[in-house]
């Protein structure tokens, strides 16, 4: 089979179920809860959760009783989903590109993406899908990164791999698609979204001991070519290096409040001018004068 980039992070995060689940879902969930509770979605609604991963936003809103459709390029993730939605009998979890949606137009009353859209290779392609498959009026929560290098342990990993002897030739690193709050404002604008409101989250997550730091993050910093490429004694010295900075960060950014940022925008679907006619005759404003467009 072809290596495509998406078999490719399709098999990254197939192979970091369980230090995803510990190390990542902890933060998501709490962007997660901030994003639900800035919207009115309720018992009964459908939602969809992009890049769902282990469930960090999907078993919140299951638990609000709405009906959850959670989508993920990694089967592996969407294994360990449909195992947590089970009490659920009414959500689900699916393999699914989100740059590529299966769903009918208007499908949702809200579509929500916790730092995984706007990642997308292509992540203008998967806002638009986004904002497609959510109803006029309907709810669209976006939570990005704020800051460069994304969480914690990437800021960590990158200071460290800079004290690092790399070779001349070692591969560049990943960077992620940068989009400032103005940006994302605009972007949903422009995709016929009212933006209800953009802020600055908090996004510290949890962080292993230094003396474990690199072992335990294996699996994550495997995404990193440079960190793959590495011979064993390099490997070595980026343990030692990691340990130094993950206490660095403990005892000194940490209480400054330097720790990882994320963007936080919520929107509603605008209607086209026929939906609003229709809408409103559906609530029977306008004192019944109102005549459904065929």
């Amino acid at each position: 089979m072809n290596e495509t980039p998406n078999t490719r992070i399709a098999d990254f995060f197939d192979a970091t179920v369980a230090t995803y689940e510990t190390w990542a879902e902890p933060l998501s969930a709490r962007l997660a809860k901030a994003a639900l509770k800035r919207t009115s979605v309720r018992a009964g609604d459908s939602v969809l959760d992009i890049g769902a991963g282990t469930g960090a936003l999907a078993l919140q809103a299951a638990a609000l009783g709405a009906r959850v459709t959670a989508i993920d390029i990694s089967s592996a993730m969407v294994a360990r989903l449909t195992q947590r939605l089970a009490p659920y009998p009414e959500c689900k979890a699916l393999v699914m590109d989100g740059q590529a949606l299966t769903f009918e137009e208007s499908t949702f009353d809200a579509a929500f993406s916790i730092l995984s859209t706007t990642l997308f290779a292509d992540w203008g392609v998967a806002l638009d899908e986004a904002v497609r498959v959510v109803r006029p009026g309907g709810w669209i929560g976006i939570v990005h990164w704020a800051s460069p290098q994304g969480s914690d342990i990437f800021t960590i990993f990158s200071r460290a791999l800079k004290k690092l002897a790399l070779p001349t030739d070692s591969p560049d690193a990943p960077k992620l698609p940068e989009l400032s709050a103005h940006e994302l404002r605009a972007a949903l604008e422009d995709r016929k979204c009212e933006v209800m409101e953009v802020g600055l989250l908090d996004a510290a997550g949890p962080l292993p001991t230094p003396e474990n730091f690199m072992d335990t993050l294996d699996p994550f910093y495997r995404i990193h070519p440079t960190y793959r490429s590495l011979e064993e004694r390099l490997r070595g010295e980026l343990r030692i290096l990691l340990a130094e900075e993950a206490r660095r960060w403990i005892n000194e950014d940490v209480p400054a409040g330097r720790t990882a940022k994320a963007h936080l925008a919520i929107a509603r679907r605008l209607f086209h001018p026929v939906d609003q006619l229709v809408s409103e005759m559906d609530r029977g404003v306008g004192g019944g004068h109102v005549s459904r467009l065929s």
